[in-house]
């Protein structure tokens, strides 16, 4: 079974894209992410979908992400919310 997380992020200024993009740039070259989509909720708030090959697999990324966390917390980006689970049903699999 694939695993989902699902946050919110506030951000201190207005989003910039460009810079989101780059700065996700980092999570391709860890390539642990089935996916990740960020998006726009307003101005200064963002959405992430982040797909796992496995709850193991997000729970190693999880132990090793906390710094990149800590990283967020100082430019700025405060996540408001997270939600996690096993998928059990997928649209493109029916």
């Amino acid at each position: 079974m694939k695993y989902l997380v699902t946050s919110t992020w506030k951000h201190s200024t207005k989003i910039d894209e460009e810079q989101q993009r780059a700065y996700m740039s980092v999570f391709k070259n860890l390539n642990v992410h089935e996916n990740i989509i960020w998006f726009r909720i307003d101005e200064q708030t963002h959405g992430s979908v982040a797909i796992y090959p496995s709850k193991e697999a997000y729970l190693e990324f999880k132990d090793a992400n906390a710094m990149q966390r800590g990283i967020s917390n100082e430019l700025g980006i405060t996540m408001t919310y997270e939600v996690e689970g096993e998928t059990f049903a997928e649209l493109q699999e029916l």
